[in-house]
């Protein structure tokens, strides 16, 4: 199926739809919603002024992240990699490659059409994915290779050397997240293959300490009573996960900047219902574009500011946990009163250890955020 015709087939899970007197009452049922786009895909054409680079953590949160009201990739903590237009093929591994059996095994799986350097960064403009990171963006896809042999460690405070493919939303132009409506969900879905992961372990580590690459769903809300943020992270993929380990049902931590919620989109999950299109968070490997869905009803939602308030309660200290009236909570508990500012698709590393390795490619097709309803 050609790429500019892939997101109609993911956005057409979301339109059977049941008659009105067959709707849930308290949220949207995860087969057969009615969907309507808080920010529906967007096909890039000239991607040329939407790729962008940071390398030093701000003072202030990045988030709202680039109000420019496209979607856009940015990388951080991965020095010049995406300085230059490049031509060489970022979606697959040369037919002329030296080792013969990697040849033509897909890095992120996205072949970009020509001309190539339109649509595709790298660290300069000879580079391959031996000696650069790659990322690409063409119409509804968006594909980002990190290869950590390639640049120098940079000291990262709350995570790790990232890229996202995400959209922004300005600051005067924040949407809500939920109607008056009980029966409106929030939703984020995104059709993602994640076809290369290779490592090296740091022989000096710990046991059992090994490179970590992980993709998330993620979202950024604003509490428009308090003007604090948190966010949502839904797991796609982190490597070290096995099918016989226990997945959780997420928890509330806090990345120096805001308190986030995390949970893999599993079915035992309290803050996301996975769709049933859906799927779901793995640690393995695959290629070819897998439809991803996670449906935030509003009985979720409120789980997470429950939590998000008793960790606050917990660490008062922490920034935007602090109460505006003792014993008051330091969000606002309706569900109403919330904003999103970003989403996005947020692909991490971390090598733990100085002489650990990981090269990762991940491509993204028709990220949207809907209410469901």
């Amino acid at each position: 199926m050609a790429r500019h015709h892939r997101i109609a087939h993911f956005a057409a899970l979301g339109l059977a739809v049941l008659s009105s007197s067959a709707l849930p009452v308290r949220a949207a049922d995860p087969a057969n919603g009615i969907p309507t786009p808080i920010q529906a895909p967007e096909c890039i054409g000239d991607p040329s002024s939407l790729f962008f680079s940071e390398n030093v953590t701000p003072a202030e949160p990045p988030h709202p992240t680039l109000p420019i009201g496209h979607y856009y990739q940015i990388v951080r903590y991965l020095g010049d990699s995406v300085s230059a237009p490049v031509s060489i093929d970022y979606g697959h591994i040369s037919q002329s490659y030296p080792w013969p059996p990697f040849r033509g095994v897909p890095l992120t799986g996205l072949t970009v059409p020509e001309p190539a350097a339109s649509y595709q960064r790298a660290s300069f403009p000879e580079a391959n994915p031996d000696n650069s990171s790659g990322f690409q963006l063409h119409c509804y896809d968006a594909g980002s290779f990190i290869n950590t042999w390639t640049f120098p460690r940079l000291p990262i405070t709350g995570g790790g050397a990232h890229s996202i493919y995400g959209y922004s939303f300005y600051p005067t132009q924040l949407p809500s997240i939920y109607d008056a409506s009980p029966g409106t969900d929030f939703v984020l879905q995104a059709g993602i293959e994640i076809p290369w992961f290779q490592s090296v372990l740091d022989p000096d580590a710990p046991a059992g300490i090994v490179p970590v690459g992980q993709v998330n769903f993620f979202a950024y809300f604003l509490d428009r009573r308090s003007g604090k943020t948190f966010a949502l992270l839904l797991g796609v993929f982190d490597n070290r996960y096995r099918p016989s380990d226990p997945t959780g049902t997420g928890f509330i931590a806090h990345d120096v900047a805001t308190p986030f919620v995390s949970t893999p989109m599993v079915a035992t999950s309290k803050y996301a219902t996975v769709s049933p299109y859906s799927g779901t968070f793995t640690g393995t490997t695959w290629s070819g574009l897998r439809f991803f869905r996670a449906h935030i009803t509003q009985d979720n939602f409120r789980r997470m500011l429950g939590d998000v308030n008793a960790y606050c309660a917990a660490n008062p200290g922490m920034r935007y946990c602090s109460a505006s009236a003792p014993g008051a909570p330091a969000y606002s508990t309706a569900v109403t009163d919330y904003l999103i500012t970003d989403f996005g698709v947020l692909h991490e590393v971390f090598p733990q250890g100085d002489k650990a390795n990981l090269s990762m490619g991940v491509h993204v097709n028709g990220l949207g955020a809907w209410n469901f309803r």
